[in-house]
Parts: C-alpha cells; sequence; structure tokens
C-alpha cells in the first residue's frame, strides 16, 4: 500500500494527519509515491502506439490524462480506502477508418494493464446486431453483450445505425442501452462509436443519450 510521507524527515503519516508527529511540518507537504500495481511495461508499449498514430491530438491528450487520473484514483482509493471513480463510459465521434477500433482496443490494453480492469478483454459488436425480431429479443441480445463483456471492455461500433425513430426495435435496442449502462457503472467499461452527425441525430432522439457517457472522445484527422 502506498504511503504519505513527509517531505522533511520522511515520517510516515497517517491519510489524517494534519502535521507530522517526528518534525512537525505540514502534511500537505508531501512526498506522494503514485506507483500501482500493474503492468507499467505493458502501459508505456501501448501508449507509444497510441502517440504513433496519426493525428488525433485531441484524443491522445484526452487519453493521456485519463491513465493520468486512473493512477491518482488508484492511490485515493489504497490509501483512503475510498470507491474507484474513474472513467467508464465513453462516446467515440469520429467518420469510419479514424481509429475509433483501434483506439478502443488500446483503452482496453491499457486499463487492463493499470490493474483497473480485471479481464483483458473487448466485446465488439456492431450495433445493429443487437437488434432482434421483437422488442424482447433486442433488450435480450443487449443484456448478453454486456454481460459478456463484463469486467472488461464492450466496444458498440457504428451506434448512429440506431437512431431511426421510425424503428421501434431500434428505438427499443437504445433504450435497454441507456438502461443496462446505467445498471452497470462499477463493473463495465463501455465505448460507443459513431459518426458525428448522425450522433447528433441520436442525442436529439434520445436526451439522455449523451449524458450516460462520462468522456466523449471526437477523432478527427
Amino acid at each position: 500500500m502506498n504511503t504519505l510521507k513527509c517531505a522533511k524527515c520522511g515520517n510516515a503519516l497517517k491519510a489524517d494527519d494534519r502535521f507530522c508527529s517526528q518534525c512537525g511540518t505540514e502534511c500537505r507537504i508531501v512526498d506522494i509515491d503514485f506507483s500501482i500495481p500493474g503492468n507499467n511495461e505493458e502501459v508505456s508499449r501501448c501508449m507509444a502506439m497510441l502517440d504513433s498514430m496519426e493525428g488525433l491530438n485531441s484524443v491522445k491528450e484526452e487519453i493521456h490524462e485519463i491513465v493520468k487520473f486512473v493512477k491518482m484514483d488508484s492511490v485515493r482509493t489504497q490509501m483512503m480506502g475510498y470507491p474507484s471513480r474513474f472513467p467508464r463510459k465513453y462516446l467515440f465521434i469520429g467518420n469510419p477508418c479514424t481509429g475509433r477500433t483501434t483506439v478502443a482496443r488500446l483503452m482496453a490494453d491499457i486499463l487492463h494493464a493499470l490493474g483497473v480492469m480485471p479481464e483483458h478483454k473487448m466485446i465488439a459488436v456492431w450495433s445493429k446486431a443487437l437488434v432482434g425480431g421483437t422488442a424482447e429479443k433486442c433488450r435480450s441480445k443487449v443484456r448478453n453483450a454486456v454481460e459478456s463483456a463484463l469486467g472488461g471492455v464492450l466496444f458498440i461500433d457504428d451506434i448512429h445505425l440506431l437512431n431511426d425513430n421510425s424503428d421501434e426495435l431500434a428505438q427499443a435496442t437504445t433504450n435497454e442501452l441507456i438502461s443496462i449502462m446505467q445498471e452497470h457503472q462499477d463493473d463495465l467499461l463501455c465505448i460507443v462509436a459513431g459518426t458525428p452527425a448522425e450522433i447528433e441525430v441520436l442525442c436529439k432522439s434520445h436526451p439522455n443519450f449523451r449524458s450516460q457517457f462520462d468522456r466523449v472522445l471526437v477523432f478527427e484527422r
């Protein structure tokens, strides 16, 4: 477990200490070891692959921030006993062939290597494959996809294909997806991807859709 240490004398501190018991230094002046359990070599490899991709500067910056947040969140959880709160729901907006699937796979690898996702897996599903012949089959397909990805990453591609208001089954699929993402806040990392114009239409059709996501990454090249 990581510990707080006095910056002046190195004495171990409790999380709620205001002053060092040895030298009296205020506890806000401390050195914190931000190392966490995990495969740092694999994280570095994946981040190097991400950085080598053409363009996508805002996406790269966002994922670097996510990794930094996950590391700090892990330390906070270990030292203070608070539950993890790193972002688990992502909306990828970009045209085809902009690297959405590749980045999703790298995120799955990175978060597993950091030790925050117990299962090293990414279940990739085409949105239309979640639409069944009846509303009940739609709900069943969505739940089966989510259950197969628990502990890892669920990636749903071309989510914008579900934005047809005249298609009751597409609507049932979208509604079930929104519902089940709310249910699985702590044991699933969900990434959905779609094209910019169609995502805008989908969000208008389902006002609660965009609010389900912790982060929105825009893929531009």
